[in-house]
């Protein structure tokens, strides 16, 4: 059987794409593997022997208790059928989200808007699967909230053709 690996956190657009990845494994009947990669910056796991892109499997109990518990929620609420399964690795989130779907039939990470700083520091992981991944990849954005949509009037009152609103 083939599978789905989706990228999990605890950020919206990583609950977005566990629901999304979740409602296409049962549609295609695959299995899913949500993967939660525990960051390990570049120096630290060259420093480490790892090399760029290795990931380790972190057994759970290594994880700290309450954000185990927080990340196994979001999977949790996606109701897992039988099969399906959460893993925690450690590594580079880019290099182990590809390395962790070679085999996988679909790759699905969420899309974060990282700006500034944080965009040079954290780079893009969607960016970095969509260049790297061997499989096909959906790269799914969180729901915007209500705050949001009252600062971007011009793009909500915009038809929208996907939904067959004429431009």
């Amino acid at each position: 059987m083939s599978e789905i690996v989706v990228g999990l956190d605890l950020s919206p657009s990583a609950r977005a794409a566990i629901r999304w990845a979740a409602e296409q494994a049962r549609a295609t009947g695959q299995a899913l593997r949500a993967v939660h990669v525990i960051h390990i910056a570049p120096a630290y796991s060259t420093a480490l022997g790892m090399g760029a892109g290795a990931t380790m499997l972190v057994e759970p109990f290594e994880v700290d208790a309450p954000y185990r518990e927080a990340v196994a929620a979001v999977f949790d609420s996606v109701q897992p059928d039988a099969g399906w399964e959460l893993k925690f690795v450690s590594g580079e989130v880019g290099p182990s989200l590809v390395a962790e779907s070679i085999a996988a039939a679909l790759l699905v990470v969420g899309t974060k808007e990282h700006v500034g700083i944080g965009r040079l520091v954290y780079g893009s992981v969607s960016h970095y699967c969509l260049s790297h991944a061997q499989c096909p990849m959906v790269a799914v954005q969180a729901p915007r909230d209500q705050g949001a949509a009252d600062h971007d009037h011009a793009s909500a009152d915009a038809p929208d053709p996907a939904r067959g609103e004429q431009l």
